[in-house]
């Protein structure tokens, strides 16, 4: 078992790992395997998909290049980490599902208002499922205008923090501290009319952007997304 733990520290750094994966309903980029190790290799042939898949995640190679999937109790992920044409596979859909619906956008529009309520120090709040419903989470937390340090939280569906009145952007150390398998979302620009917000969804250190309505429901709460036309900005 010892030999076991040093490859899961090697391809989880740093995370908590889920016990089990379990495939969706209907998903034809998915296979069953017993005896799985942490990650898994699958090739989506024309003929069916080939190969054995992780506890953890799985690498898909398909027609459009290589996914990254994982599944825990409250979100479902495959994403396209590298694009390229491969001849002879099939397709390979790319996902994003949230296995108890959208966040209320009206629980994100209130953690935003803390944010601004400092917009020169960078905060941080995240969304926990309690069972019934979505819920907002702040942890214990000190933070200046240019950095920020907080207690973990295990179980969250989705991290949000903010950049004070700089821009929203996914800096080097929040891809290095980003490691789990959540949604997560950076606001910046907070000393304006309509703050900015970047989204993405992690899976164990890869990343992909995602668009509010993947994420919310319910339109969002006066803030705009970096490459929009702002006049005020």
């Amino acid at each position: 078992m010892e030999r076991t733990n040093t490859r899961w520290k090697t391809w989880f750094p740093s995370i908590r790992l889920p016990t089990s994966w379990r495939s969706p309903k209907g998903d034809g980029a998915t296979a069953s395997s017993a005896g799985a190790g942490p990650v898994g290799y699958l090739v989506n042939h024309p003929a069916g998909l080939a190969g054995a898949h992780g506890i953890g995640y799985d690498y898909v190679l398909g027609a459009g290049g290589v996914y990254v999937q994982s599944r825990s109790a409250h979100l479902t992920a495959r994403v396209l980490i590298a694009p390229c044409a491969v001849r002879g596979l099939a397709p390979v859909a790319g996902k994003v599902q949230l296995t108890h619906g959208p966040i209320p956008a009206a629980l994100f529009a209130v953690g935003l208002c803390w944010f601004q309520d400092a917009p020169d120090t960078e905060r941080f709040f995240a969304v926990r499922w309690d069972g019934r419903r979505y819920r907002l989470v702040v942890p214990p937390q000190a933070g200046t205008a240019t950095g920020l340090a907080y207690q973990p939280l295990a179980g969250v569906v989705a991290e949000f923090h903010s950049h004070g009145s700089l821009p929203a952007f996914f800096s080097a150390t929040d891809d290095r501290d980003e490691q789990g398998f959540r949604l997560y979302g950076v606001a910046g620009r907070l000393d304006s009319a309509r703050p900015e917000l970047r989204l993405r969804v992690g899976v164990y250190g890869h990343f992909a952007p995602v668009d509010w309505p993947q994420v919310f429901d319910g339109p969002e709460p006066g803030v705009r997304f970096p490459g929009e036309h702002d006049a005020t900005n």
